[in-house]
């Protein structure tokens, strides 16, 4: 079911789903948005498949912030999940500060931002997720956990490459060391009445307005500098990053920032090594080529990449070999 962009006032997104769930008894609508361009679509189709297979018979709405998606592009991401709804959400130029595009970072990455004030009425509290990453866990879970006081919930940045960035970033900003965290912002559950009752994404995006030539990580630094103190820690299971479970580099974290056992809910492939492309290394790779095998796009993306079956292959034969999920509970997948 597809819902076109709707303003916060409209008919259209007054529909109170919490409120129709509370009053009827009918199942919860779980809100999860994405930011992008047409370029990342095969991989938000991608992520949409694992999280609809990893939820069984849970309800979701997408909200899809965007620009540039046609009207084929988005009736072939819909097919993934036809039991589910879409809104898709343009956002114009005019919504955001100017941003210099850099390597890893484009405009799309301020387009969550506009969940402050495009995102329907309804929707009072939204996972946000990037688009490189595959869901493992039941996202249900997820969107019920206690915030408290808190606007957002987000899991630590590992940093190991930068293991004094957080130090340094709370001394750049004037933030006290020990009130906060710096979290990564690829996957983030927001209380979304609070941050509209606060303006907090309106904060985020003059303050990236005013600094953002002197941040390293973009929104993300905005983000920790706007919420620093203010962010619900959330268990790293919903946030795995690659630090985390490649052992030369893992071995350099603290203990708290190490998977140690704990089943991933969140593969959040977030930094140059993605699985769609020939060169990096990432060990779960796989999973993101079974789960774009479940969407229409496999051969666009294995076309565009030059990612062959030989490859596709040697991937699913080293995730055999490592067996992570005998230590994790993930099962192999079939080779498609």
């Amino acid at each position: 079911m597809t819902t076109r962009s709707a303003p916060p006032g409209s008919l259209q997104s007054r529909t109170p789903l919490k409120a129709v769930t509370a009053q009827t008894g009918l199942q919860e609508v779980v809100d999860v948005a994405f930011g992008i361009d047409e370029n990342f679509a095969p991989h938000m189709a991608a992520a949409i498949a694992s999280i609809v297979d990893n939820a069984k018979g849970a309800q979701f709405r997408f909200i899809i912030l965007h620009t540039g998606f046609s009207e084929d592009t988005r009736s072939t991401v819909e097919r993934v999940a036809p039991t589910a709804r879409f809104t898709w959400i343009e956002i114009p130029d005019s919504d955001l500060p100017q941003f210099k595009i850099r390597a890893l970072y484009t405009r799309a990455i301020l387009f969550r931002l506009g969940l402050e004030q495009r995102a329907p009425a309804d929707c009072r509290r939204v996972i946000y997720l990037d688009a490189d990453l595959i869901v493992l866990g039941d996202l249900r879970d997820l969107w019920r956990q206690d915030l408290g006081s808190n606007p957002i919930g987000a899991v630590e940045d590992t940093f190991a490459h930068l293991p004094s960035y957080p130090l340094e970033f709370a001394k750049r900003w004037g933030l006290p060391p020990e009130d906060g965290e710096y979290v990564n912002s690829g996957i983030l559950l927001i209380n979304l009445e609070q941050v509209r009752r606060e303006r907090s994404f309106s904060k985020v995006l003059a303050f990236i307005a005013e600094h953002g030539g002197d941040l390293l990580f973009a929104d993300q630094d905005a983000l920790n500098a706007v919420f620093w103190g203010r962010c619900q820690k959330l268990g790293i299971e919903w946030n795995i990053q690659r630090d985390m479970v490649v052992p030369s580099v893992s071995a350099l974290l603290p203990d708290h920032k190490r998977l140690n056992g704990r089943r991933p809910a969140i593969v959040h492939f977030c930094d140059v090594h993605k699985p769609w492309l020939p060169t990096g290394y990432h060990p779960w790779s796989w999973l993101y080529w079974y789960y774009l095998a479940q969407t229409p796009f496999t051969r666009e993306v294995a076309s565009k990449y030059g990612i062959t079956l030989a490859a596709r292959l040697r991937l699913w034969l080293r995730w055999l070999r490592r067996h992570p999920y005998k230590r994790f509970g993930v099962m192999p997948a079939p080779l498609r």
